[in-house]
């Protein structure tokens, strides 16, 4: 790009600017050898930082600290956005520029999260399946996903009184993007790590989640369908829902009676675990549960147990075996279906150290010895 066309880009109007130069930031992220160039673009014409941090160059003269998106100039923007996604174009190519756009950059979740919102409202799929790829490259529970994850949350459940049909239909619009947001919202629900108490979710969130396993049993899977990546670039692993929602089943016994929800639930997961069998030649980083996510959940029960009987609780009877017994179905039929990979030994012998003698988990552990 000549200085010349970046002195025209300089004389437009926001958003024009943003519109005019997302075409030429493309054909640069394309031409890979010029990717640098094209992430100051996206920092000038798009985002309108600052460069007051940034060192000039001969190439790139330093501008003059100029102010940030207004709230206006962040709609203009989330539409321009939208337009520019919604084209037909290369998958690839596509999650190429919205990775250069949003990638590691704390300073433009405000866009971001508007611009899914946006997206999820008007079942936008091209953008919403960047955005699936996108969660999926940082990682479904780094700290940029789950605010993601979060806005959604606010966005469609706490301010609305009923789930929305763009919000239901998810699964269907763009099944990575739903597979890969179920797995950044299980993190935030029912997670004993770093929290003094276990928070569940809310019941519109969990009524939409029961739904989309129940009726999709294969969504869960959706994150291990190869991303369309540019040439040369690396997929990162994958993690899949199925071990949150398992945490989820089993941990909603320790604090709420309302289990109708959470039955469902527990069964898509297990009908779920049901048709993930992979191949007998699937590598086993492939398999879709990490038996270190289930340990995790055998800690939380430990330690939710030992904070009860600090306060002077005690769980009934019934709730710890049913706890138990949950728990258990769910890593028998993980492991018969091949879906556990990882230390399934250090699994098993955390198993033993639960509390409450369970007859269904003692067979678990018992045949699972053996084998």
């Amino acid at each position: 790009m000549t200085n010349q066309e970046r002195g025209v880009l300089r004389k437009m109007e926001f958003p024009d600017m943003a519109r005019d130069a997302l075409p030429i930031i493309e054909n640069l992220i394309i031409n890979r050898n010029k990717h640098d160039m094209a992430m100051d673009l996206i920092s000038e014409f798009v985002f309108r930082e600052r460069r007051d941090e940034q060192r000039a160059t001969p190439q790139f003269p330093k501008l003059p600290t100029g102010p940030r998106l207004s709230s206006i100039e962040e709609f203009q923007l989330v539409l321009v956005l939208c337009e520019y996604f919604a084209r037909p174009g290369p998958d690839a190519t596509r999650n190429a520029v919205f990775l250069s756009l949003f990638g590691g950059s704390n300073t433009r979740t405000s866009v971001l999260n508007k611009l899914i919102s946006t997206a999820v409202s008007g079942s936008i799929a091209p953008l919403l399946c960047a955005a699936g790829t996108w969660m999926q490259q940082l990682g479904c529970t780094s700290p940029a996903s789950l605010e993601l994850a979060q806005c959604i949350v606010r966005d469609f459940v706490i301010f609305s009184k009923k789930s929305s049909e763009q919000l239901k239909s998810l699964p269907l619009v763009a099944p990575r993007f739903a597979a890969n947001l179920m797995t950044a919202v299980c993190d935030l629900y029912l997670n004993g790590v770093g929290k003094e108490q276990l928070e569940a979710p809310p019941d519109l969130l969990l009524e939409v989640i029961t739904e989309w396993v129940s009726e999709t049993p294969s969504l869960c899977l959706a994150s291990q369908q190869q991303p369309a990546l540019p040439s040369g670039a690396i997929a990162m692993p994958v993690t899949t829902p199925l071990a949150g929602l398992i945490r989820w089943c089993v941990l909603s016994l320790l604090i709420t009676e309302k289990q109708e929800l959470y039955s469902k639930l527990h069964l898509a997961v297990l009908q779920s675990l049901l048709e993930a069998t992979p191949p007998v030649t699937t590598p086993p980083t492939l398999q879709p549960i990490n038996a270190q996510h289930l340990t995790l959940i055998v800690n939380t029960v430990q330690a939710e147990m030992e904070s009860l009987t600090k306060l002077g609780q005690s769980l009934n009877g019934e709730q710890l075996q049913s706890c138990l017994e949950r728990f258990a179905q769910a890593i028998q039929v993980g492991l018969t279906s091949r879906c556990v990979f990882g230390n399934v030994t250090q699994l098993i012998f955390r198993l033993e150290s639960l509390p409450g003698k369970n007859k269904l988990l003692q067979i678990v552990i018992n045949a699972n010895k053996a084998s």
